[in-house]
């Protein structure tokens, strides 16, 4: 089959990252890359970042190129600022419808995508891309119908990607016919790719009046398809965690069966609380990838939102009805509806499981404090306890001691009764043995007329006698002595202890030569000099 003045348009669109704006963006750097196989010209040092949508020096509004290889064939691109937070470029390759001459063979399309250029690596940033094939229906197959037009856009496809696939969608559009292939669910396995068959101008020329709001309305079906492309990753993240809870809870349940409080051996309350940690951390990154499902289901609405307002943009600018843009409108009213229900029902089982947590880590954390709280009272028991047997085994003590000492003392009593006795004894031996002469000294009685010049008694009783108060006095004097150094000795202490004990009442006078007393004191100042009472 022939087909005439076939373009095919290139929308790409990529997240800014603040780190690798300007010049060193991937994007710009795929296009560069892609130029490479079809001209010499390149994007990077024509870019001129600014605020504007299109960032190129004003008034340039795209680069425009040929194909060295094809005369016939000539591009241009274009690289936008989309919002604020993304760029996108916009690529055109093809044959000008105005030579009846650019009619082809379906097999050119190949030069379109040598080597398969045209595909821009994936990456967490990148939002996606649409391929819009466009050719004109020669006269000898304008008469095609049904699936005729359906094989000759298979053609068309698997010339330009080199195998074979069915659409997805077919419908006709401002009255020419339009197939769309790709799986919104896998843009990354399955790209997105529309073929239009123009059986005249019309569709054309609609086209290239709305062809500005047609790239925003890819830019924000791409922003839909992105969010709910990276939802199944965290789908799986949280579906994965979601099933280990089973287990989580049968141990945790196991664990609570099975403890038994011992105040002596809390192995099994820090096994708990060891667990009550992990879940608690496990909880917030739970909570943290619902949060993220969420932010998918929020970007998911917005843009759905600016998809729809930008189909009725286009209605407004070509001053068409809705019905004529239904191909546009089915994927704001059935697939991007489908992908939020099902973030929604995704949530909604989900968050099962934020619930089935808080449970467990409320169960581990009550059983922790009651057993906590058991522990701590026999504990406490056992404290009584201990303190009541070690207040006993000091009160054996004690009076083990005091019994020791009352022992001891009755020793030193006896000791020091026997101590005197034996003085008593010394004493005694000495006051005879220096008595013990006179024992032999005559002695008469005294008669009547000898009555003075006698003795009344016997000189050995009268030196037994003296020698008792001589000792009894010495007894007495060195009592009487012992006792008053001991006083001497005792009083400085006392007079010590009288002022640390008047110190006190002290601290309340003024300095010297500041005390001022009132009259009839008796305490004169310091030229005074003397203190009464």
């Amino acid at each position: 089959m022939s087909i005439f003045a076939p373009n095919l348009y290139l929308c790409a669109y990529h997240l800014r990252e603040d780190d690798t704006e300007g010049e060193t963006h991937p994007l710009w750097s795929n296009c560069d890359r892609l130029l490479s196989h079809l001209t010499d010209s390149r994007l990077i040092p024509h870019l001129h970042l600014s605020e504007n949508r299109i960032l190129l020096p004003t008034p340039q509004k795209q680069i425009s190129f040929t194909l060295p290889n094809f005369p016939d064939m000539e591009g241009f691109i274009q690289p936008v600022q989309l919002q604020e937070d993304s760029y996108g470029v916009f690529l055109n390759i093809g044959y000008d419808d105005s030579n009846p001459a650019n009619t082809v063979e379906i097999p050119v399309l190949e030069q379109f995508n040598p080597n398969q250029i045209l595909s821009f690596p994936p990456s967490p940033y990148f939002l996606g891309q649409t391929l819009l094939l466009t050719l004109n229906l020669t006269p000898e197959n304008q008469d095609l119908q049904g699936s005729e037009l359906t094989e000759l856009a298979n053609q068309c496809y698997q010339a330009l990607f080199n195998q074979k696939a069915d659409p997805s969608r077919s419908r006709e559009l401002f009255g020419s016919p339009i197939f769309e292939y790709g799986n919104p669910r896998e843009p990354d396995k399955s790209p997105h790719v529309l073929i239009w068959l123009f059986r005249d101008k019309n569709a054309d020329e609609i086209l290239g009046n709305c062809f500005g709001l047609t790239f925003d309305l890819f830019f924000y079906r791409h922003k839909v398809t992105k969010a709910f492309q990276d939802s199944r990753e965290i789908y799986q993240q949280l579906k994965q965690y979601y099933l280990s809870l089973d287990s989580i809870l049968d141990q945790i349940q196991a664990q609570i069966d099975s403890a038994k409080p011992d105040p002596q051996d809390n192995t099994y309350l820090e096994d708990f609380k060891t667990q009550l940690k992990q879940l608690s951390a496990d909880s917030l990154i739970y909570d943290r990838l619902l949060r993220k499902m969420k932010d998918f289901r929020t970007t998911i609405n917005i843009n759905l939102n600016n998809y729809n307002d930008t189909i009725e943009r286009i209605c407004a600018t070509l001053g068409t009805d809705k019905e004529e843009l239904s191909f546009w409108r089915y994927f704001g009213e059935q697939t991007a509806p489908q992908f939020r229900r099902q973030i929604e029902a995704d949530l909604s089982y989900f968050e099962q499981g934020t619930g089935l947590i808080s449970q467990a880590i409320a169960s581990i954390r009550a059983i922790v404090e009651i057993d906590q709280a058991q522990c701590d009272r026999t504990w406490q028991r056992w404290e009584k306890k201990r303190d009541k047997r070690q207040q006993e085994l000091l009160k054996k003590a004690e009076d083990e001691a005091k019994a020791e000492q009352e022992r001891q003392q009755d020793a030193n009593q006896d000791l020091q009764d026997h101590i005197q006795s034996i003085g008593v004894g010394i004493a005694a031996g000495a006051i005879i043995a220096s008595t013990s002469g006179l024992m032999t000294a005559p002695w008469s009685p005294p008669t009547r007329d000898n009555w003075i010049k006698s003795f009344p008694l016997p000189p050995f009783i009268i030196a037994l006698v003296l020698s008792a108060f001589c000792s009894w006095g010495a007894w007495k004097l060195m009592k009487w002595r012992i006792k008053s150094q001991r006083m001497r000795s005792l009083k400085p202490i006392s007079q010590k202890t009288a002022l640390k004990t008047e110190k006190p009442y002290l601290t309340g006078l003024e300095p010297a030569g500041h005390f001022n007393p009132s009259p009839g004191t008796g305490v004169e100042d310091k030229a005074g000099g003397s203190v009464e009472g």
